[in-house]
């Protein structure tokens, strides 16, 4: 009876052990990682490329569509739960942070890299969940090439794994009225004050 008993708790323990590491290698598999975002090149005006987009209000845009006007762009994808929403709160924060004439001047892009799920009518839905379907803010997608393209000129990373999240650079980026690089924010959470007095600069200078 003893030794059926020390059978049984051993039985007991080792399956205990055995969820327990197959939960955390779960946790492990779903845990969103940010890849730093690559280098970019001075003076390569983004405002050359021809690639379309198409916005949450089915527009077709293309980025030299803004000439003239500084940008402010970020990407992401929609069903993203962990930092995705911080990465657009924090691009609302540089933005809301403008005054009331600059905002009218800045354009935001919002890029999905999840050329699959993100249609234009998903990314309708998702302004209208963040409070962000307002003038001046496009939510955008794309051809996936294209959309690739426009990450390798903005230094972002993004990495598909098999069960369809992303591993990504969490940056956002401020374009100057040429489609230059003008300044980029890497990672979450980050002070926003050198960002907008870029901002400012640029429309002071226009």
């Amino acid at each position: 009876m003893r030794l059926l008993f020390v059978i049984l708790s051993f039985f007991l323990i080792y399956s205990s052990g055995k969820v327990f590491a197959q939960d955390v290698h779960h946790q492990h598999n779903h845990k969103q990682e940010a890849l730093k975002a690559g280098e970019v090149q001075s003076g390569h005006s983004l405002y050359h490329l021809d690639n379309e987009f198409i916005t949450h209000r089915n527009e077709e845009v293309q980025l030299f569509d803004f000439t003239g006007e500084p940008v402010i762009v970020v990407m992401f994808y929609g069903n993203c739960t962990q930092v995705c929403p911080i990465l657009i709160q924090d691009t609302w924060r540089l933005f809301s942070s403008l005054s009331e004439q600059s905002k009218e001047s800045v354009n935001v892009l919002a890029v999905s890299f999840d050329t699959e799920n993100d249609s234009p009518e998903v990314l309708a839905e998702y302004a209208k969940d963040e409070q962000l379907d307002i003038s001046g803010w496009h939510f955008v997608t794309g051809k996936d090439t294209d959309i690739r393209m426009l990450a390798m000129m903005l230094g972002v990373k993004y990495q598909k794994d098999s069960n369809g999240n992303f591993a990504h650079s969490n940056l956002i980026t401020v374009l100057d009225g040429e489609g230059n690089v003008a300044k980029r924010v890497e990672g979450l959470n980050q002070p926003m004050d050198e960002a907008a007095s870029v901002i400012d600069a640029i429309l002071k200078n226009m």
